[in-house]
């Protein structure tokens, strides 16, 4: 018995080395192809769901790696993109008023605020940005997004870019310090979270 356990634990561990190696060697390739063809004109950041107690580190995350994006010249403008999905903050509008406290020109910073979900984070920050005038656009997001995305971009939206940030950068990340925001013009009352909307269309008409 104990061998048997010892074999699926060596197993398990050798399954997941194998996908973050997987996960690093695709970012690492993508964001190397992409980001020869910098500066873009505008980067789409795909929001996620904000929480004032407790903040997010992916979300965190994406937003330390616009921030860099920007500075360093590789983005020149920012789009946010996100509805108020499973929480009632609009996400684009939470990660605008982070952008602003972290110091990027809020003249460069806009919002998608349609997206429910990260396929429409996607074409619906393209169509903001193609109706904006921007031509050279890329999307920026974490590895794991990026990787899930790769194929939808690949069949629907050819022309953008992607850059993920590192694997290794992803703890760096979570431990950097983070500004608290005022994020109550970004709260929607009443709301009601997705899945609760999608069960009400499911719902048979009896009228």
């Amino acid at each position: 018995m104990k061998i048997i356990l010892f074999c699926f634990q060596a197993l398990l561990i050798g399954s997941l080395l194998t996908s973050c190696g997987i996960l690093n060697h695709h970012t690492q390739h993508t964001y190397h192809k992409h980001v020869s063809k910098a500066p873009f004109d505008v980067v789409i950041v795909p929001g996620l769901p904000y929480d004032t107690a407790n903040l997010n580190p992916l979300l965190k995350a994406r937003m330390l790696w616009a921030k860099e994006l920007y500075e360093n010249g590789t983005a020149r403008h920012i789009i946010f993109s996100g509805s108020a999905v499973h929480s009632p903050y609009v996400e684009a509008l939470v990660m605008k008023i982070m952008a602003d406290s972290m110091g990027i020109p809020t003249q460069h910073t806009f919002i998608e605020d349609k997206a429910l979900h990260s396929h429409e984070n996607l074409a619906y920050g393209v169509k903001k940005a193609l109706g904006m005038g921007f031509k050279n656009i890329a999307i920026a997001t974490d590895p794991i997004q990026s990787f899930m995305a790769r194929r939808y971009i690949r069949l629907y939206h050819s022309q953008v870019s992607l850059l993920p940030f590192s694997v290794t950068a992803m703890p760096v990340y979570y431990r950097a310090e983070f500004p608290k925001v005022d994020a109550c013009d970004a709260y929607v009352e009443n709301f009601v979270p997705l899945k609760e909307r999608q069960t009400e269309l499911l719902q048979p008409i009896t009228d």
